[in-house]
């Protein structure tokens, strides 16, 4: 891997399960993403799972289109270019499969914590994007900048496990949480972890940026993906 990984010692989350700084994990971010990658992604939406929010952080509802051989519904390629040339944020799932460095990093998080996880990117083309607003994740996250700045702040307060996610719709007063425990800018290969239900958001540089975010899911009752690069061997010519 092209990422040295003090986020993967475990004495880091017996104790206080708290926002952490990583700070120049990876000296070549883009191994794992890059414009032309984004670029490929938005160009396959029926391959990965796109959306937009718009300058007010609300997700934008694409017209959609029919992909006859694959028989599936995804948002129409001019509409998310549309927008995404316009400076909204874009953010792209199903990532982790896209690159052997994905894979390969994924792997090893999941072999070390017994978990499941994927890589989601964020990141708009220019200024005057918007980042979603004050919210909580369910699962843990490790979140590594990969072009660009991303101001971060992360909170104290947690939401309680009996409320279910997208029940509570946070108003976005700062106050109501306090002053937060993390204010961090970003830049590319620092890293941060987020733990799950934490209270945070993310503001975004005046510039393009781009940042790929790995969701940690334990307690899944299926199988880990199977990341290894197999090769043919049995080619008869």
């Amino acid at each position: 891997m092209s990422i040295s990984t003090p986020f993967l010692n475990h004495e880091h989350y017996y104790v206080g399960d708290v926002p952490l700084v990583f700070e120049k994990v990876c000296t070549t971010p883009e191994d794992y993403a890059t414009w032309k990658d984004v670029q490929h992604c938005l160009n396959n939406p029926w391959n990965y799972h796109v959306e937009i929010l718009d300058k007010d952080s609300n997700k934008v509802h694409l017209e959609t289109a029919t992909e006859t051989w694959l028989n599936s519904i995804h948002p129409k390629k001019d509409k998310i270019f549309e927008r995404v040339n316009n400076h909204d944020t874009f953010v792209i799932g199903m990532y982790g499969h896209h690159n052997r460095y994905c894979d390969e990093l994924l792997d090893t998080i999941e072999k070390t914590f017994g978990i499941h996880c994927d890589i989601h990117l964020y990141g708009a083309t220019g200024k005057g994007s918007k980042s979603f607003n004050i919210h909580w994740d369910q699962p843990s996250n490790f979140i590594m900048q990969i072009i660009g700045e991303t101001h971060w702040k992360v909170y104290n307060e947690r939401c309680s496990t009996l409320i279910k996610h997208g029940e509570f719709i946070f108003n976005g007063d700062e106050s109501f949480l306090g002053d937060p425990i993390m204010d961090v800018v970003l830049t590319p290969g620092d890293m941060i972890y987020i733990p799950s239900r934490s209270y945070h958001c993310a503001h975004p540089s005046k510039n393009a940026r781009l940042s790929m975010s790995i969701p940690l899911w334990h307690g899944l009752d299926i199988p880990q993906s199977d990341r290894t690069e197999y090769s043919l061997t049995n080619i008869k010519v």
